[in-house]
Parts: structure tokens; C-alpha cells; sequence
């Protein structure tokens, strides 16, 4: 499914995790002017009431789209109303009852995708997701990919290539396809993972929901 001039959606300024090139780190941002929080529900609602056959991205700039407290109710209402959309985000630190409910959505694979963007395996992901939880991205991974055809998402998994990683493409590769991932996107990165600038945990971290 390609989606062509989306509409970009930021539903949330938070995230789990500290990934050295991501802005939330920027030494010369103060965090804040940008974390807003959540947006409100009856607006994220709102852009799926046009008429206009529009595409759709939940992607974070600063916050990734899982961590809004709405997200399931948000995105079952551009699911009804048959819209186009992509979801990116990493996966961590949902439960399993999260999981099963979001996997129990009536989703069209024409029609939605779900990217799930991990860089590496257990022992690497980390190093660029820094603070990624494994367990509850395989988690979420796993139950995505086991949907039922009839209502299954596209599934994607990208990951993020570095010196330190790339001997694992083939692996990780095995294993999306033992998960039921549709795609599996290796992408050479070209991003700093030198100047990490999270100095304060706590700007970074959100609660497990």
C-alpha cells in the first residue's frame, strides 16, 4: 500500500525511549516549549469525519503515536470510517491486554498499515532505541502478526541498519516471517548516534499503560 500526501498526524509528545538523533534530544530544544502532551481526542477524531478519500500518518516527530491514552478508541474511529492510514511506531512497554485489544479492531489490509520500527535484535535494538523494552516489543509484534487474515493490517518492520547491527538483517528477516510481518525493510541509516544529549531520564519516560 503506498500512501501518498498524507496527512500527518502527532497525536502525543511522548515516548518511551531516547534515541540519540531524535529532536526530543537536541542540547538547544528545551522540552518545555515542545511536549504539549496529548492532543485532544474529539480533534484527533476530527480529521477522519472529511468526505475526501485523505491518507493518513500517526508518526511522532517528539512523541511516538502508541502512548496516547486514547489510541485504540482513536484509531477504531478511522478504521469505521473505512480511512487510509499508517502507524510507526517501536512497540514498547504495551501489555499483552493492550495488544489483544488493538489486534481485536476490525482492520482492512488495503486500507492500514502498522510499521514497527526496530533496529536490530535483542541484543542491538537498544543501542539506537535506547531504553526499548524487547519483551514487549515481541510482544506486540507477535500479536499484531497473528491477526487473521480476513482483518489483518499490513505489518511492517523497519529497521534501521548500522555497522553494529547489519550482520543481523538476515536473522531478523526469518524472524518477521515466523511472526507473520507482511514486510521486512531494511534501511541504511545515516544518522548521529554519537551526541546523545539525555541527561534527564525523566523527560523521556512514560508510564507502562
Amino acid at each position: 500500500m503506498l500512501i501518498t500526501n498524507p496527512l500527518e498526524i502527532e497525536l502525543t509528545t511522548k515516548c518511551t525511549l531516547g534515541c540519540p538523533a531524535c529532536p526530543r534530544n537536541d542540547p538547544h530544544e528545551n522540552h518545555k516549549d515542545w511536549d504539549v502532551g496529548h492532543m485532544n481526542v474529539d480533534l484527533a477524531k476530527s480529521f477522519a469525519d472529511t468526505p475526501t478519500d485523505r491518507n493518513y500518518l500517526f508518526v511522532g516527530c517528539y512523541g511516538d503515536p502508541i502512548y496516547h491514552p486514547d489510541f485504540i478508541d482513536i484509531v477504531k474511529y478511522y478504521i469505521d470510517r473505512e480511512k487510509r492510514f499508517v502507524v510507526h511506531t517501536n512497540g514498547s512497554f504495551k501489555k499483552q491486554k493492550w495488544w489483544d485489544e488493538l489486534a481485536s479492531l476490525n482492520w482492512n489490509n488495503y486500507k492500514q498499515r502498522f510499521t514497527f520500527s526496530v533496529d536490530g535484535l535483542e541484543d542491538t535494538n537498544h543501542m539506537y532505541r535506547i531504553r526499548a523494552n524487547w519483551e514487549s516489543i515481541m510482544r506486540g509484534m507477535k500479536t499484531m502478526g497473528s491477526i487473521p487474515s480476513e482483518r489483518k493490517p499490513w505489518i511492517q518492520w523497519k529497521m534501521l541498519v548500522f555497522p553494529y547491527n547489519e550482520h543481523q538483517v538476515p536473522e531478523a528477516k526469518i524472524l518477521a516471517d515466523e511472526m507473520g510481518i507482511d514486510q521486512f525493510s531494511p534501511v541504511k541509516s545515516e544518522r548521529d548516534i554519537k551526541n546523545y544529549h539525555a541527561d534527564d531520564p525523566e523527560i523521556y519516560r512514560w508510564p507502562d499503560q
